[in-house]
């Protein structure tokens, strides 16, 4: 199933339409699924139904026995070989593009500026 094409709500769907088929192949009613996972009726429901908190879902895929399917839906990034090439180590932080940065000080500025005036002119060169 290509989910690219499905709005939120419908992946949510989808996601709470798959949580009820695992619990009814187990044999689990809903009820029985809240006390096994420490949540409630109301809860379960909610997952099935394509809403909840991720601390829910999580209790919920390990009554399932699909914590596994966590390691498929967000594996662990790697570590490009261009960047450590070119840094030595695994960025810890994003930086913003210039464009970004341009955005933003063009935007703070006072209306009286305009971009033209933040151009810096050449002198003439020294030949």
């Amino acid at each position: 199933m290509n989910l690219h094409g499905q709005s939120d709500k419908q992946i949510l769907a989808t996601l709470g339409d798959r949580l009820r088929e695992y619990r009814l192949r187990m044999n689990l009613t809903q009820d029985d699924m809240a006390e096994r996972a420490g949540l409630s009726t109301s809860t379960i429901k909610g997952l099935e139904a394509g809403r909840g908190r991720l601390d829910s879902l999580v209790a919920a895929l390990r009554v399932l026995r699909r914590l596994d399917a966590l390691e498929a839906f967000l594996p662990a990034p790697t570590v490009s070989p261009m960047q450590l090439a070119l840094h030595g180590k695994q960025r810890k932080r994003a930086r913003a593009s210039s464009a970004e940065k341009a955005l933003k000080e063009t935007s703070a500025e006072s209306p009286s500026k305009t971009r033209a005036s933040k151009i810096k002119k050449r002198g003439k060169p020294e030949w």
